[in-house]
């Protein structure tokens, strides 16, 4: 089974994953095609957390437009922990 995310939180993952490099590249692409383990998504998750923490949060510590967008991609990419293999 395929993961189900949005074009828009592809494109989000995928910049995130290019930007670290080649390993987190096949990470997504097994989340896309549903052969992801748990620590595999434990990854990823990571990942966009980190990123969460840089540039997604405003001095108030409140998340800012694209904390939210971060926070939505974190979820769907839980949604396959039930999943993996």
């Amino acid at each position: 089974m395929s993961c189900v995310l949005t074009s828009a939180q592809w494109q989000l993952l995928l910049a995130l994953c290019f930007l670290v490099g080649e390993l987190q590249l096949e990470l997504a692409e097994k989340l896309l095609h549903g052969s992801i383990s748990s620590s595999e998504i434990d990854e990823l998750c990571e990942l966009i957390s980190n990123e969460f923490m840089m540039n997604g949060i405003e001095e108030s510590f409140e998340p800012n437009s694209y904390g939210l967008e971060l926070e939505l991609l974190l979820d769907a990419v839980n949604r396959r922990r039930g999943q993996a293999r």
